[in-house]
């Protein structure tokens, strides 16, 4: 084949290769560690609101949330930019029930996001974001599920 034949080929191919790859969803990673006293669990969220949701101990499950809470999300982690710039907090955290929330994007890792921020902040944003969204797959892990419950019978 002739050089000038393979460029027009990929002049040719180039856009409808750049409209494939944008086209595809973009993948969102939530990860709640859990604790001693508390499983952790994980989301994978795409743009098209399709979650997938990992507990740390039961069977991943499929699920969809509205798709209005992934573009927030998006949009938010877009306005951030690199995760890897967010300030790094530190809170007091129990050692039976401290858990750490993490964001991953673009092949980046947020720090912690489990502690408070104003609420108008970027991170205090993504962790309304993540919330809503934990909540709307109905990911929120739930406190004291290793507990082993003993009763006492009345006499």
């Amino acid at each position: 084949m002739r050089p000038c034949t393979v460029l027009s080929v990929l002049i040719f191919l180039c856009p409808a290769i750049l409209m494939c790859a944008e086209a595809a969803p973009q993948q969102v990673t939530i990860e709640d560690t859990g604790s001693t006293n508390r499983p952790g669990v994980k989301l994978i969220v795409n743009g098209s609101g399709e979650v997938e949701v990992q507990p740390h101990d039961a069977e991943s499950r499929k699920t969809s949330v509205d798709t209005r809470l992934c573009d927030r999300l998006l949009q938010d982690l877009k306005a951030v930019g690199s995760l890897s710039a967010l300030p790094r907090t530190h809170c007091i955290k129990s050692v039976s029930f401290g858990s750490s929330l993490y964001l991953e994007f673009n092949g980046e890792r947020s720090p912690d996001l489990s502690c408070p921020a104003a609420p108008d902040s970027k991170v205090g944003l993504l962790q309304k974001d993540v919330h809503e969204l934990m909540e709307a797959a109905h990911a929120t892990p739930k406190v004291g599920l290793r507990i082993p419950v003993f009763t006492v019978p009345h006499k």
